[in-house]
């Protein structure tokens, strides 16, 4: 059976902050914040033993499915300027903590109907616990801040209009390993007796004495003693974090590369600058492809890893339109500060049905090319040719990672994108610049529209070529070394641009000759000034 908890906040108002960030809130809501106030609310009723076991039995279920309102619904904002009373002291010494000022993220909901759901698929024992969890869920009195009351109450099921509403699904292991977009603290099965070890009034007085014996060491006689607050988490239960995907509610046009994405933190190494994508992206394909060819029961490179119609590392190259794995850089532009050094490296992988492959078979064969690319050790050390750099990489696994390292700064659905590594032309355009400018930046767009309908994509409404980036810490185009090419050949011409969609597009879009080493990377620009992700 199935079971779904749906909470409604008659004041119209969710104040609770978030883990890494106290002036903005936690937004969706965390399933684990939600047991702990359930804990809460049963020790004030006297801990009923059929409550905790129901509250037990809820904490030892996977992760929860999680339903909020759409964008569209809701309004974030921050209060500031607010001071707290103090609370009283019963202590004859003049203790008086400081008074400062306190700023309380807030999240404005519809105050008449439920709008946050946490749903359970396949839950065994749910008839049994139903009435407790029932009573238990009617004492919670509010959810985050005091001031966020809440109504608890169990419901038949989860709204399933995606216009209205929007689903945060767990990753799980068939999710290909691949980076998830939020991470959100999650219920487990010692979650309760981990808070009640954490949260120990005996142990809260003694730290108290220890920190007011220390202030009165330092105290004049003239001053008010104020000792130091207790340090903040250090009476948190121990936290499980799960990685969440959130499901697409835009109607828009996909590019050939799945949304879900490998992103790869750089943790040591050499600081590295956006000009060297392709020897970057090419390094980490040779590695991928070397390791592979280690474990022979692996079989032959598959032609979508490879690049290759034979699966090996020759020039013949796979059919015209073929879609294979594509590797870019993940550089620190289009944000405050921004000068383009690299954070680390994404992995874009095909759609099953791009390469005529089940599900089940593609995952099977990228479960082994994650085995052979990091080991047993979960990293990976990549090394160029010549020893010149090198770099230790790792999974991204931040709960709240630069905005680089999130998935969503490059696939977005936006119908204005920018690019941030420059598109390798298929051709050369013509006229030369010199001679026909105009005429030349009419070739340079056909160009770019022909690009755009070779992967799939309708051809832009607009198209605006050049030879620099609007965005922060892109270099010039002049900047990027081009790709060698076969001997008696032309180097390829390569230029910045942006492009404009009548209808919205969902990355990773990448365009041109160089789309699967990185070259002719886009980023959505809409909302890219966004104040509700972090900078690197």
């Amino acid at each position: 059976m199935s079971l779904t908890i749906s909470l409604q906040f008659p004041t119209g108002r969710y104040a609770a902050a978030s883990w890494s960030d106290r002036d903005s809130p936690e937004w969706p809501p965390h399933p684990a914040r939600f047991c702990l106030g359930l804990l809460d609310a049963l020790r004030r009723a006297n801990n009923l033993p059929d409550e905790r076991a129901a509250l037990l039995w809820l904490c030892s279920l996977p992760a929860p499915l999680v339903v909020i309102p759409h964008a569209t619904r809701i309004h974030r904002d921050v209060i500031r300027g607010v001071f707290v009373p103090q609370n009283p002291s019963e202590a004859k010494n003049g203790i008086k903590h400081p008074r400062k000022e306190r700023s309380f993220p807030v999240v404005f909901l519809e105050a008449d109907t439920p709008t946050v759901f946490f749903h359970w698929n396949n839950t065994d024992r749910s008839d049994d616990m139903h009435e407790p969890l029932a009573r238990l869920l009617g004492r919670l009195p509010r959810f985050g801040h005091s001031s966020s009351l809440v109504i608890a109450a169990l419901c038949d099921g989860v709204d399933s209009d995606e216009d209205q509403w929007q689903k945060f699904i767990p990753v799980d292991a068939g999710n290909l390993g691949l980076t998830p977009e939020l991470q959100f603290r999650v219920p487990w099965a010692g979650l309760i007796e981990s808070a009640e070890a954490s949260y120990s009034k005996d142990d809260r007085a003694v730290e108290m004495s220890a920190l007011i014996a220390d202030a009165e060491k330092k105290a004049k006689p003239t001053k008010t003693l104020k000792p130091a607050a207790s340090p903040r988490g250090r009476h948190d239960p121990r936290h499980h974090w799960c990685g969440y995907m959130a499901s697409s509610i835009d109607k828009c046009v996909s590019t050939p590369w799945s949304r879900d994405v490998l992103l790869l933190r750089i943790e040591n190494g050499c600081r590295l600058g956006l000009p060297s994508t392709w020897q970057i992206s090419e390094t980490l394909h040779k590695t991928l492809l070397d390791r592979w060819s280690r474990y022979p029961e692996n079989g032959p490179v598959p032609s979508w890893i490879s690049g290759h119609a034979d699966g090996n590392r020759g020039r013949a190259t796979a059919p015209a339109g073929h879609c294979h794995l594509a590797i870019f850089t993940l550089p620190h532009v289009g944000r405050k500060y921004a000068d383009g050094h690299l954070l680390g490296i994404g992995l874009a992988l095909p759609r099953p049905e791009e390469i005529g492959l089940s599900r089940a078979e593609f995952l099977r064969t990228w479960n082994q090319a994650q085995a052979a690319l990091f080991g047993e050790a979960g990293t990976l050390e990549l090394v160029a040719s010549d020893k010149s750099w090198s770099a230790i990489l790792a999974p991204v696994a931040s709960p709240s990672p630069p905005y680089a390292l999130r998935p969503s700064r490059w696939t977005r659905p936006s119908t204005l994108w920018q690019s941030v590594t420059p598109v390798i032309l298929d051709r050369h355009p013509k006229p030369h610049f010199r001679k026909d400018p105009t005429a030349w930046q009419a070739s340079c767009e056909t160009i770019l529209r022909n690009a755009c309908e070779r992967i799939g994509l309708p051809s832009p409404v607009r198209v605006a070529p050049s030879f620099v980036s609007s965005l922060d810490g892109v270099p010039q185009s002049s900047a990027f070394v081009a790709p060698e090419q076969r001997a008696g050949r032309p180097k390829r011409f390569h230029l910045h641009a942006r492009l404009e969609f009548a209808e919205k597009v969902e990355g990773p879009l990448l365009l041109g000759a160089g789309r699967f080493r990185g070259y002719g990377l886009f980023v959505p620009v809409s909302e890219q000034t966004s104040t509700q992700e972090n900078d690197a």
